[in-house]
């Protein structure tokens, strides 16, 4: 091979400064050109591995890609930990043979495109994508967090992307259940149970917030004043907090039902309630208080039969 002439070395220091890549310049021989042509060698290899601090991902759950700013973004590096994430070798990615684009699902790519490109087209340096799903080589739709770094040439045009990604698969379905959990709750509305002839039992689940304390109160007020209702049971069983301000709706509730003659009694409260109660400084003390729904009404029922 010949050794590099000024016009190679200029060609491969114009392609490195694009991020373009290229087959190494020629060392034989000795003098300036020769050595400057090593270093410009070092340099694209440098380039070619990646940050730095390669060896600082090289486990864990954090995966870092270096993309091409061209059409399916094509991996130039990416972590050694890739495999885990995805199930493809680092190999298949350094041949170009799987671009970054091709791990999206088809249904979230427009999302993550709209937002490579409007980041890209100010003068940010970084951004964080919403959470989009990845397809897994063994068929899996894994969720991933994806923050992205910029690098742009002289001009400020982007010409590629690091990419930090991380599986959030677990987390994602976590804040699903607790959503639907949510939806169930807020879905039982105010359940008022006629249990006995003249004894209605209010199972209460979650924090009372305002909005949830109107509810349950019109719900009760109403069954109260249709028929000849004389207690109500609020049962706490399935409430495992209790602050100052459910305190307060459960207060306003039990006053509004006395006004109309309707006595309440309130069940099921867990020792970890209790404890926060007595902490809080909450009176209950004018109330009747039973360990268990069951308890609380076998009590009304023989009061009423006397």
């Amino acid at each position: 091979m010949a050794s590099s002439t000024v016009e190679d070395i200029e060609a491969f220091a114009r392609r490195l400064a694009a991020g373009e890549a290229s087959e190494p310049l020629s060392t034989e021989g000795e003098g300036p050109l020769s050595s400057i042509a090593a270093s410009l060698n070092r340099l694209a290899r440098a380039a070619r591995r990646g940050p730095d601090d390669e060896a600082l991902f090289a486990r864990g759950p954090v995966v870092v890609f270096r993309w091409r700013n061209t059409e399916g973004w094509p991996v130039e590096f990416v972590s050694t930990n890739v495999e885990g994430l995805t199930g493809y070798p680092v190999e298949e990615f350094s041949s170009d043979a799987r671009p970054y684009a091709s791990l999206i699902v088809p249904e979230d790519l427009d999302q993550v495109i709209q937002e490579v490109t409007e980041n890209s087209s100010g003068s940010a340096e970084w951004f964080e994508h919403r959470p989009y799903r990845i397809r897994h080589r063994d068929g899996r739709t894994l969720w991933v967090y994806d923050y992205t770094v910029i690098l742009r040439d002289d001009t400020g045009a982007p010409t590629h992307f690091y990419g930090y990604i991380m599986d959030m698969t677990e987390r994602v379905a976590s804040a699903e259940l607790i959503q639907r959990q949510a939806a169930v709750i807020e879905n039982l509305g105010a359940p008022v149970l006629q249990v006995w002839d003249g004894v209605v039992a209010v199972p209460l689940v979650g924090l009372l917030d305002n909005e949830r304390a109107a509810i349950v109160t019109d719900a009760l007020l109403g069954k109260v004043s249709r028929g000849a209702t004389s207690t109500a049971i609020l049962d706490l069983t399935g409430v495992d907090m209790i602050d100052t301000s459910t305190a307060h709706h459960l207060g306003k509730m039990i006053r509004a039902v006395g006004l109309l003659g309707c006595e309440c009694v309130i069940s099921g409260m867990s020792a970890s309630v209790a404890q926060i109660v007595v902490g809080l400084d909450i009176d209950f003390r004018d109330y009747r208080i039973y360990r268990t729904l069951a308890a609380a009404l076998s009590s009304v029922v023989k009061a009423r039969s006397r």
